[in-house]
């Protein structure tokens, strides 16, 4: 049942140190926490003998002296246990969320694709709450309810052995009832953190679509819909609750029921001579102390249960934990260190500055799912340093082999190759310095220019001469030279703040600082001037080419790929690639392909007809 915490071996190593000092504070804590009982008891002892002057003020005193010393040896190793208890609980949530988070971007795309972003956050985030909540009872109840019980259970042994097993007969009892309610209490667990994922996904997709709803009218059927899954959510979560809340109430009965065996016999033995008034009194608080804590060893059982169920849905998820190997002497001891901090979770890879040349060989891609191939049989060779441009009609294939040069989805058949090397042979680091990608609709984050083009959160100006760079060669510049901040300027969530030109062109000037400090080998660019007129498309193709053509140093040159419908960029092309269906149409230079007369040139007739068409109103 609790076979999650033994997955869980490697973070508990990454904190270690605080676990081990908080254990030894909790083992002496709940070792010495009978001793108030027991030394009160002597104390009253005391003082009734020094009524009967059996005793001296000085015995008095000791004996205060003594339960003052017991308390103080229970409440200090509290404070240390709880703090680092605690911080050890919440760097295990950090370390697992992280590692959730990296798992689910290593994910294949077509994983991505059937899986809900909402139901992703609502694990990331709220079955890492539940899972803390069974980690945090597991580190801290063992001491603090386990320990704590037994060492009341041993204290009364000692007194009483006798009296004390009548007492405990209930607790066995509470146990075996906490062991069958942990099926209950497992799967309303999961039905409640699968309604959040629901929930969640609901608010996601809906606050993404805003828009759209208030178009069309219909944001009050968007709230029917949350209003109806939060109800959900809520029910789902209240039969947990009413199970564990009325499960409590049944372990602290069955807990106390000893205590009028105690009364009745207790006072027995001291009418009898057997006990002591003290001894009785600090048998009974032995007892209270038990029972105050002692219904939580069941309650702890099913906190487990609910940590279990969350483990069971973050487990997909879950990247390999990091390794404690490479982390700074005494880092499990850190209250606020987390691995992979002090080092880089994935290094790039050197690489020899200068352009690749890409293979395809009888390449067939297929989208995950799709009933055919949007790709057959493709073969294509694009020489190191060249420009190629892909067209075709709607539909022909052109992203399908943007994400099929990227790995982005694996091919059906065929291979790709990079330098001759295939591209499933290249690590994710790797590609990240060799390739940049520019997608049909440029994703920007909230943040800065600056950190939405470097993709690194903590951006330094010392990089500002090669970004600068970059958004000159993306026809940016002037608009940078006109933002209140520079680099530095937020541009909103979606990049909101800004034109969907430039969200374009901040997006193509990611690309080509995707290998900084350094540019790619390979600039792959899908559709990514829809959104700026022909001159300006016209404009940063050539300077790009001036930039990574066949005039620039060796280390400079890059080799690119243009897929898009619209052929201003083409005149620049070294050679065009004409798809249909996906197959190879036709392939040669813009002027070749226009002298043939075949479907390049119709494409581009039609596309100059469109350009020349007067605007309606216009005079000419």
């Amino acid at each position: 049942m609790f076979n999650f915490l033994w997955e869980m071996r490697p973070y508990f190593r990454q904190v270690a140190g605080q676990l081990f000092l908080g254990s030894v504070a909790g083992i002496v804590m709940n070792t010495a926490v009978v001793l108030p009982a027991i030394l009160l008891g002597r104390a009253i002892d005391r003082a009734l003998a020094l009524e009967r002057g059996e005793a001296t003020a000085s015995d008095v005193g000791w004996a205060a002296l003594a339960f003052v010393g017991g308390t103080l040896l229970t409440e200090v190793p509290r404070m240390g246990k709880r703090w680092w208890l605690m911080t050890a609980n919440n760097r295990i949530k950090s370390s697992v969320r992280a590692d959730a988070f990296r798992g689910v971007l290593a994910w294949p795309m077509a994983d991505l694709r059937r899986t809900p972003l909402g139901d992703l956050m609502a694990r990331i985030v709220g079955d890492v709450e539940v899972l803390g909540v069974g980690v945090r009872e597991f580190t801290i109840e063992t001491w603090d309810t386990v320990l704590f019980s037994l060492s009341f259970a041993i204290a009364m042994l000692v007194y009483d052995p006798g009296l004390t097993l009548l007492a405990l007969i209930p607790v066995p009892v509470a146990m075996i009832l906490a062991h069958a309610t942990g099926r209950w209490v497992a799967g309303r667990t999961t039905r409640a953190r699968e309604a959040n994922a629901d929930l969640t996904s609901a608010i996601q997709e809906h606050l993404a679509g805003v828009r759209v709803l208030r178009l069309f009218g219909r944001a009050s059927a968007s709230v029917e819909r949350v209003a109806a899954l939060s109800q959900r959510f809520a029910q789902r979560n209240l039969s947990v609750v009413r199970l564990k809340g009325g499960l409590q109430p049944v372990y602290t009965t069955m807990m106390t029921a000893g205590v009028l065996l105690i009364v009745w016999q207790g006072s027995e033995r001291v009418i009898a001579g057997a006990m002591t008034v003290g001894g009785f009194v600090a048998y009974l608080e032995l007892f209270f102390r038990f029972v105050n804590r002692g219904y939580r060893i069941p309650q702890l059982a099913n906190s487990l249960q609910s940590g279990d169920a969350a483990y069971a849905r973050l487990r997909p998820l879950l990247a390999p934990a990091l390794s404690v190997q490479g982390e700074p002497p005494w880092a499990s001891f850190h209250a606020g260190h987390l691995p992979g901090v002090t080092r880089a979770l994935a290094s790039r890879v050197s690489r020899t500055a200068g352009p690749v040349a890409l293979s395809l060989r009888e390449v067939t891609f297929r989208y995950p799912g799709a009933a055919t191939p949007v790709l057959s049989r493709l073969s294509l060779n694009i020489p190191a340093g060249s420009l190629v441009g892909v067209t075709g009609p709607v539909g022909s294939g052109k992203s399908a082999l943007t994400r099929a040069i990227l790995g982005i989805y694996p091919v059906e058949s065929g291979t790709v190759l990079i330098d001759g090397r295939p591209l499933i042979e290249l690590s994710g680091t790797e590609r990240a310095g060799l390739i940049g990608y520019l997608p049909q609709e440029a994703f920007l984050f909230s943040g800065s220019l600056r950190e939405n083009i470097s993709l690194r959160p903590n951006g330094s100006g010392d990089e500002d001469q090669f970004l600068m760079e970059t958004v000159h060669l993306s026809a940016l510049e002037e608009d940078v030279l006109d933002f209140p901040d520079g680099l530095d300027t937020e541009i909103g969530e979606l990049g909101i703040r800004i034109s969907g030109g430039q969200r374009q062109r901040v997006g193509l000037a990611r690309a080509i600082a995707a290998a900084a400090p350094s540019y790619p080998g390979l600039l792959v660019l899908d559709d990514p001037f829809s959104a700026v007129d022909v001159t300006t498309e016209a404009r940063i193709v050539a300077s790009l080419r001036q930039a990574f053509g066949p005039d620039a140093p060796p280390e400079r040159r890059v080799t690119i790929v243009v897929c898009s419908h619209r052929l201003a960029a083409f005149p620049h092309a070294d050679m065009v690639v004409v798809l249909q269906d996906g197959e190879i149409a036709e392939t040669g230079t813009h002027a070749e392909l226009v002298a043939a007369n075949g479907l390049y040139a119709r494409i581009h007739r039609a596309q100059r007809v469109v350009e020349m068409a007067p605007v309606d109103g216009a005079v000419t």
